[in-house]
This record gives C-alpha cells, sequence and structure tokens, in this order.
C-alpha cells in the first residue's frame, strides 16, 4: 500500500495558501458544534502548513538564529459554526509585513463544491513576531527573507 502525502500541507495559488481540513468528533461539543477554541487552532495548523511549504523550518530558526515566531495578536469575528464531518478550509493570506511583524488574514470556510457557494465561518488578522530566548521581539525582516515570503504569498 502506497499513501499520497504531498497535499497535507494544502498548496498556494494566487498568493493564497489554502489549508484543507475535516471536523472530528473530537473538535465538537454536545451539540456536534466545533468548538469556538479550535478556530485559533486550525489557523495555527494551516500557518505551520504555508511555513513548511515555503520551506522554513521553525525549529531551524529556534537553533540557528535563536528565535521562535509566535502571535502577538489575534482580532477573530465568527459568523456561523462548523459542525461535526464537515469539509473545511483555511485561507491565509499576507496582509502587510514590517521589520518587526507579519500580519495575515486567516478565514474559515465550509467548503461545499464546486456548484455552491463556500461558506464563510471564521475569520482573524493574525500578527506574528519573532521572540528571543528572553522573549524580546526581535527584527522577523532579519529572521524570514520578505522578498522570498511576498514572491510565494
Amino acid at each position: 500500500m502506497e499513501f499520497n502525502f504531498q497535499n497535507l500541507d494544502g498548496f498556494i495559488e494566487d498568493n493564497k495558501h489554502y489549508y484543507p481540513l475535516k471536523v472530528f468528533y473530537e473538535d465538537t461539543d454536545a451539540g456536534q458544534i466545533v468548538y469556538h477554541s479550535n478556530y485559533l487552532k486550525y489557523f495555527e495548523r494551516a500557518r505551520s502548513s504555508l511555513l513548511n511549504l515555503l520551506e522554513i523550518s521553525k525549529f531551524n530558526l529556534k537553533e540557528k538564529d535563536k528565535v521562535s515566531i509566535v502571535v502577538r495578536k489575534a482580532d477573530i469575528n465568527w459568523y456561523k459554526p462548523a459542525k461535526l464531518n464537515d469539509n473545511l478550509y483555511i485561507e491565509t493570506c499576507l496582509k502587510y509585513a514590517k521589520n518587526s511583524s507579519i500580519t495575515i488574514n486567516q478565514v474559515a470556510y465550509r467548503y461545499k463544491n464546486h456548484s455552491k457557494k463556500n461558506e464563510l465561518l471564521v475569520s482573524g488578522v493574525i500578527q506574528i513576531v519573532a521572540i528571543n530566548s528572553s522573549f524580546k521581539v526581535k527584527r522577523i525582516s532579519s529572521v524570514l527573507n520578505y522578498n522570498f515570503f511576498q514572491n510565494k504569498l
């Protein structure tokens, strides 16, 4: 038996990253509705998968550059709930980049199919920074190659 693990990190198209996922029982409450906090986990998985696609290793950043990439701020809006067994996707795109931070837009959609419009569930604006071992903010532009990042996303 052979498995295809190529698309587990999603894909990048038209300057956006798309990360698919399925809602499992563990993601939901007794009413089979996704817990509100799980969207933050879904967004984090999508960001980690995006870094994988961009060949940026969080482990190498920590070992080589002595920095960690962390969320500094998250502004989240919930519109509709996802439910058990829904197929979702997280869309991520760069909003802007500064020397000290990167701000991205992330949106969770319920995937319908090609003939129906996908449903907007949750949107978020996430600010990411690089910190050192003393939790001081570092110039993220010195850690991530912005030209590479901006040309890919």
